[in-house]
């Protein structure tokens, strides 16, 4: 059991709280701690919820402590390992265990476990513990492929940006890590047989390195038309024209004859001659189209019509281009030099002879259509232009063929390299035994995953078997039922293990503070009854059990808490109610569940109280016995008239611990006296305007100022304030020189309750 807590620093208002023996005595089995609101009753459930739950409290990261027990001490350093059996009921366990602001209102599903339950939470916790471990060790499996995974993709990149270096590859997806890593898998094992002697390197580099780049030349095409044109002119120089009548004069002279033609043309409709302006003859154009008949024109169109052909086929050949010899390997450069300039020649010896005689002869048949040209003979040219055509098209083949076979022998010989590199590879970056320990961490993971998958199966198992219990709602309901027996509320279990509060068969909604403090209390107390908690082995610590409760409220609390936690090893309770705190003054007397020994005389229970106090400018929390007045009084009103009284008493008030309080407890004071000196329901000002009569107004506003503006806790102002001590004086006389100047026989009660 705790026995006093040595000191505390930075815990709230517990800032440097030492015990102080000659004003607090030890801690007994039941403790009861009364101190009104902000003056540290829930700071201090806070310093026990730590060792509770074995952790500092976030809002008080570096909270010192030393608490004596009858096992010796325990400071924050033990607070991790420390094996104490703690139960602490404050806000943070209703905000831990109750989300208010969830609509449904669901709440943590409440175990109370029978021996075959039991039996399964161990199993989960086993489980949990074991698939815990699972997850580390699968953590570290990971983390370890992950270095690896990355040292090892690192390094492939990096190899893969060497061998492109090496062999001029300037594109990176042409050979990539990815492509690095395919090569290698394909070579295998037998990789060694891939590398390259040192001398077949330095020659597949050089040829591989040859930066020269040939293109294939297309083979030159010549249409060959001599022969054609020739045998076409021949045919129409052979033509003789048999006319009806010819104009001896046009015929001797073939220019007048073409001009004459052309005239005819031009005088078609006309009556006139268009070059002299005389009347034309009557038979002129009779006279003509006997000379100039359908087989004339047939035969001049024929001409004109081959002679343009002709000159169409001299253009082509002018349009011939022989590729230079540059393009060729050097080893053809003087045959195809050779044999590009008699090609040359044909080409021009067709142009500029054949095909100009041609032209020439038509131009004579044109002139002298009457006449039979003698037949043209130009010769075997074309035979002599296609074999010399062939051996020109024969070097551009065997150039083409060399060209494919070096980029063809170049790929061949770059795969070669990029084996042989990717070998070099495979030994460097010990690649083989990095991908089996890869693959084998891999493996370790796919087996931790299962084996965690089927963990986590037998523990859902485990717990729905929980769940189906229900056993906890019904020990809340039954609870719930004590104390809303009109307003019933109740729980209602849900699949998930989970509860939703219910008023009525309807979702409880728009609770009201004090229902809430209920319901957490009754879950609190079910907790503790949880057959894996061992209660008469454990220390309670209850908070404020009946804050916001009405009268009725407070005496079922007394009498839930006087039937469940007195069998506890030792126990805390505080409350800044004091009808409570009268009722648990009487809690261990009546003892109804039996669990106090009344026939030893060693004292069992204690009573303490917690206040606020100044100490060099600093306020803090202090704990000390319960003074004697307000443990023999059924009131505070007596232990409040003291601490005026004292007050008043005092030749230096400035060293009065509780000053900074006093307007406080002056209020609070006064409130309770005009409660029933004056029960006519008026405001706190209408009545005390009619008990400080007679006071001088100064004397009065004063004193009134000092109860308005210094005596609420809860106002922020207040806390940055401090009242001046003249004007606390003045209100606390003029309080008790008006009680005892309007109520004599009332005040001296009050002075000899203090005696007594």
């Amino acid at each position: 059991m705790f026995k006093k807590i040595e000191n505390i620093k930075n815990l709230g208002t517990y800032s440097g709280f030492s015990w102080n023996s000659q004003f607090c005595e030890v801690f007994k089995r039941y403790n009861f701690i009364y101190g009104w609101n902000y003056s540290g009753k829930t700071t201090l459930s806070r310093l026990f919820h730590c060792l509770e739950i074995k952790k500092t409290h976030p809002d008080y990261p570096h909270l010192q402590f030393t608490i004596e027990t009858n096992n010796g001490k325990i400071t924050e350093r033990d607070i991790e390992n420390n094996n104490l059996s703690i139960r602490v009921f404050n806000e943070e366990f209703v905000e831990d265990n109750f989300k208010w602001n969830d609509e449904n209102h669901r709440v943590n599903p409440v175990l109370i476990l029978g021996k075959e339950s039991i039996e399964l939470q161990q199993k989960i916790s086993e489980k949990e513990k074991e698939i815990k471990e699972k997850e580390e060790e699968k953590k570290k499996i990971a983390e370890e492929k992950k270095r690896l995974e990355t040292e090892f993709e690192r390094s492939l990149t990096n190899k893969a940006s060497e061998i492109r270096k090496i062999l001029n590859i300037t594109n990176q997806r042409e050979f990539d890590k990815t492509l690095l890593g395919n090569k290698i898998n394909i070579l295998g094992e037998n990789y060694k047989k891939y590398i390259l002697n040192d001398k077949d390197l330095e020659t597949k580099l050089n040829t591989y390195r040859n930066e020269r780049e040939y293109k294939t030349i297309d083979n030159i095409t010549v249409h060959l038309k001599v022969n054609e044109l020739t045998n076409r002119t021949n045919n129409v120089l052979n033509k003789k024209i048999s006319v009806q009548r010819v104009i001896q004069k046009l015929r001797d002279n073939p220019k007048l004859n073409n001009w004459v033609r052309e005239g005819i043309d031009l005088h078609k409709n006309e009556k006139q001659c268009q070059f002299c302006g005389n009347n034309l003859p009557a038979d002129l154009f009779d006279r003509l189209n006997k000379h100039f008949s359908k087989e004339f024109n047939e035969l001049i169109d024929e001409i004109n019509l081959l002679e343009k052909e002709i000159n169409e086929y001299k253009n082509n050949l002018q349009k011939i281009e022989l590729p230079d010899e540059a393009r060729f390997y050097e080893e053809f450069h003087d045959n195809y030099r050779i044999k590009k300039e008699e090609l040359k020649k044909c080409i021009e010896s067709i142009k500029e002879e054949k095909i100009t005689y041609l032209l020439k002869k038509l131009k004579e048949k044109r002139n002298k259509p009457f006449d039979v040209i003698d037949k043209i003979s130009l010769g075997n040219i074309e035979d002599e232009i296609d074999s010399i055509l062939k051996e020109v098209n024969n070097l551009i083949n065997q150039n083409n063929k060399k060209i494919q076979g070096l980029s063809e022998e170049k790929n061949k010989i770059k795969q070669e390299l990029l084996n042989h590199y990717s070998a070099l590879a495979i030994h460097d970056l010990d690649y083989l035994n990095k991908k089996i320990e890869i693959e084998k961490l891999t493996k370790e993971l796919t087996n931790k995953n299962i084996e965690m998958e089927l963990i986590t199966k037998e523990i859902d198992k485990f717990k729905n078997e929980i769940i189906r219990s229900n056993i906890g709602a019904d020990k809340i309901n039954k609870y719930l039922k004590t104390f809303f027996s009109d307003d019933q509320l109740y729980l209602n279990a849900l699949n998930d293990g989970t509860y939703q509060i219910y008023r009525n068969e309807n979702i409880a909604k728009n609770l009201s503070t004090g229902e809430k403090n209920i319901i957490a209390l009754i879950y609190f107390i079910t907790k503790l009854e949880e057959t894996s908690f061992n209660i008469n082995d454990s220390i309670i610590f209850i908070d404020d059990p009946v804050s916001s409760l009405d009268s009725n409220h407070t005496f079922k609390v007394y009498g839930f808490l006087s039937e469940k936690v007195l069998n506890c090893k030792q126990l805390f309770i505080t409350t800044h109610n004091f009808d409570f705190f009268n009722l648990i003054k009487d809690l261990i007397k009546s003892d109804p569940v039996g669990t106090i020994n009344r026939q030893t005389k060693e004292q069992k229970e204690n009573f303490y109280l917690i206040k606020k106090v100044c100490i060099n400018n600093q306020r803090c929390s202090i704990i000390e016995n319960l003074p004697v007045i307000l443990k023999r009084f059924k009131s505070e009103y007596n232990y409040l008239f003291s601490i005026l009284e004292d007050f008043k008493g005092l030749e230096d008030k400035s060293s009065f611990e509780l000053l900074y309080l006093l307007p406080n407890i002056a209020r609070r004071f006064i409130e309770a006296y005009l409660f029933y000196k004056y029960p006519d329901g008026k405001k706190f000002k209408d009545k005390c305007n009619k008990f400080f009569t007679n006071c001088e107004e100064t004397t009065k506003k004063s004193t009134l100022k000092v109860l308005d503006e210094y005596s609420h806790e809860e106002n922020p102002e207040h806390i940055q304030k401090f009242p001046d001590i003249n004007e606390v004086e003045t209100c606390v006389i003029t309080i008790l020189t008006q009680l005892q100047n309007k109520d004599r026989e009332h005040y001296n009660a009050l002075c000899e309750s203090l005696i007594n």
